[in-house]
């Protein structure tokens, strides 16, 4: 008995292979560095950390929004 596992045709398909929720995450990250004139490479260590917790706040809130998931769900920034 063989499973039907659909393989990609080569290795190149895989790694092309867009993730819609990744390129979210991403377009969210780098407005909130633009909106914050934050720039990644030059950020110190408090800059990066505020753009992170905002970047993974308002995603999963975007997220939740999109799925008609409770947005009371979503931790708060800086919440432990």
């Amino acid at each position: 008995m063989a499973a039907n596992i659909e393989q990609p045709i080569s290795d190149a398909e895989w790694y092309c292979r867009k993730d819609s929720e990744s390129e979210r995450f991403y377009e969210i990250f780098f407005w909130l560095c633009r909106k914050y004139d934050v720039r990644w490479a030059n950020a110190d260590e408090k800059e990066r950390q505020f753009i992170e917790e905002v970047t993974r706040v308002t995603y999963e809130r975007d997220k939740a929004s999109r799925l008609g998931l409770p947005l009371s769900d979503v931790r708060p920034s800086f919440a432990s």
